[in-house]
């Protein structure tokens, strides 16, 4: 059978200077990377803030893009390729401790001794370094999968190619003129809501405040984004965690955080998501091994380019090369703090949590790390890993599942670059791993300076993260009752989770909709409900929406940028 002719892909070579067009200056190079370096360390800093005061995060890929944008225009080095370079070291540092700083103040919440620093930095830097393999070896699956539609991915690619002039004008112009619309739109609503100090609105007058919809643009954009059929399974879940919360108090109004620990809600979401992982692998792995045994190469956007099947798989070898050798120096270092089954249990959830991050980052457009750090708890407690060692752990896991989706971002995004600008595979890596660097210095250095200041868990630092997974722990562990109850849901989840994954369904979806609180899951709809109606009106495909949803989520992006660092100065 002939093999189909390659496609440009990222991680493949780009073409020589004749091809290409003139080489950019070498003197360009060294502005970016300084530049990237810049954003991530400041973005990196403000997250754990940010941490510690809101218990939310700030990706920043918006926000990467137009200042270095705007600098590079200043010092007339606005290119593709450098603001690429620019937005890959960028994200690369942005939330390099996100995972860990909130896992370690829990720790530090619970009474325990916080780990020494250099050996925090190395902890950071190992699962950074481990998520960018781990990134490599996921991109394929995930990059190549046209259900996976990045939603909030695409705003950042639309806004590089658009500042740098890489799309022609005409076919761009109004899609171009809607975006900024919707920008502007957004970013009146977000500070309107943050002047009249509301997140959300009840559903109706006298209902209670669990009934409600969040007044976040960005989220409302996402919805116009994400496809309707992923939109149907958040509603399936929400509306299962609604008929829980109804059924259980409704008069009481259990916060958040206490309709979540439930095990109909917890234990469900959870068992989902690690049922459909196992599944998922045990499917691709089929898959995988059975191309191999017909001989059958599969040539896809993360792989194309290369010339023959035999570097294919070198590339792969390589890889697991990569991992298997950074494990055991990970697990020498970690030696005197994990016993050899804790180290087991570390080796099989890291790409599990990975593979599902990426999965649902790339579905939804949002990496809600919060929801992984309680899925990795309930893992944990239920097999017995100490409370002190579980913390560490959850830290390594979703730190390295969030470094891994970074890369997976980045790489997707240059899968959409402008002929003969195609970054090298290795130097992808290169710059993810230097953001990562500078982000993991920048942010464990300011939370060990929060911790020895000793206002964790004040009013000047409450934590509210932290403080929920402490709660979590506690309540875990607390009870024999809640336990076994808690597992028995989990595995009749699991074993859903695990049936659905071979089917047509969408388990991660409705399973974010059991986790997600009710305000989240009611924005997300009343977007995609939007985007059906202007769909149906307009006979567009959704074009019309989606393009309105990227300006949604642009300009929500752009005014909590600013309003976050105002908040935390008023606080």
């Amino acid at each position: 059978m002939a093999r189909p002719p390659p496609r440009a892909s990222p991680g493949d070579e780009p073409p020589p200077a004749s091809a290409t067009g003139p080489r950019r200056p070498r003197r360009l190079t060294f502005t970016p990377i300084v530049l990237g370096l810049g954003l991530g360390s400041c973005l990196s800093a403000l997250n754990v803030i940010l941490a510690f005061k809101v218990g939310t995060g700030f990706g920043g890929a918006i926000v990467t893009v137009l200042l270095g944008g705007a600098v590079l225009r200043l010092l007339r080095g606005l290119h593709w390729r450098t603001l690429f370079l620019t937005y890959a070291i960028a994200s690369g540092g942005t939330l390099a401790v996100t995972a860990i700083d909130t896992s370690i103040g829990a720790g530090l919440l619970s009474g325990a001794a916080p780990p020494p620093w250099p050996a925090l930095i190395a902890l950071g830097l190992t699962a950074n370094l481990l998520g960018l393999l781990l990134g490599i070896l996921l991109a394929p699956s995930i990059i190549d999968d046209h259900g996976l539609q990045y939603p909030a991915l695409w705003p950042v690619i639309d806004l590089m190619h658009a500042l740098t002039g890489e799309r022609d004008h005409e076919t761009t112009s109004g899609r171009q003129r809607l975006i900024l619309i919707g920008a502007a739109v957004a970013a009146g609503l977000s500070f309107a809501a943050t002047l009249a100090n509301r997140a959300s609105l009840p559903l109706a007058p006298g209902l209670s405040p669990y009934l409600a919809v969040s007044l976040s643009p960005m989220l409302f954009g996402l919805g116009m984004r994400i496809s309707g059929t992923a939109a149907a399974w958040v509603g399936a879940g929400a509306a299962y965690s609604f008929v829980v919360w109804w059924l259980g108090s409704p008069q009481r109004a259990p916060a958040y955080i206490e309709h979540l620990a439930s095990p109909w809600i917890l234990a469900v979401g959870v068992g989902l998501l690690l049922g459909y992982a196992c599944g998922f692998l045990a499917k691709l792995s089929a898959g995988k091994l059975r191309g191999w045994r017909q001989g059958v190469v599969t040539v896809t956007n993360a792989d194309a380019g290369l010339p023959a099947p035999g570097r294919s798989r070198r590339r792969w070898k390589a890889t697991l090369a990569g991992t298997a050798v950074l494990l055991p120096i990970a697990i020498a270092a970690s030696s005197p703090w994990l016993p050899p089954t804790t180290t087991l249990i570390l080796i099989a959830l890291t790409p599990l949590f990975a593979l599902l991050l990426n999965r649902v980052n790339a579905a939804t457009g949002m990496a809600p790390v919060g929801v992984f750090q309680y899925l990795t708890l309930v893992v944990l407690a239920l097999l017995h890993v100490p409370a002190h060692t579980t913390y560490l752990l959850i830290a390594f896991i979703c730190c390295s599942a969030l470094a891994s989706a970074y890369y997976i971002e980045a790489a997707k995004v240059a899968s959409t670059s402008p002929a003969g600008q195609l970054p090298a595979r290795h130097r992808l890596f290169a710059y993810q791993a230097i953001g990562s660097l500078a982000g993991v210095a920048t942010g464990i250095g300011l939370l060990s300076a929060i911790t020895e200041l000793g206002t964790l868990g004040t009013a000047d630092f409450p934590a509210p993260a932290s403080a929920a997974m402490n709660f979590l722990n506690t309540l875990l562990r607390g009870s024999t009752d809640y336990t076994q109850e808690t597992t028995i849901f989990l595995v009749c989840a699991g074993v859903a989770g695990l049936a659905l994954a071979w089917s047509g369904a969408m388990p991660t979806m409705l399973a974010l909709g059991v986790l997600l609180p009710a305000a989240t899951c009611a924005a997300i709809l009343l977007g995609s409900l939007t985007r059906l109606a202007l769909e149906r009106r307009r006979h567009d495909h959704g074009t019309f929406a989606a393009t309105l949803g990227s300006g949604l989520i642009l300009g929500g992006g752009v005014a909590n940028a600013a309003l976050l660092p105002l908040q935390v100065l008023a606080s």
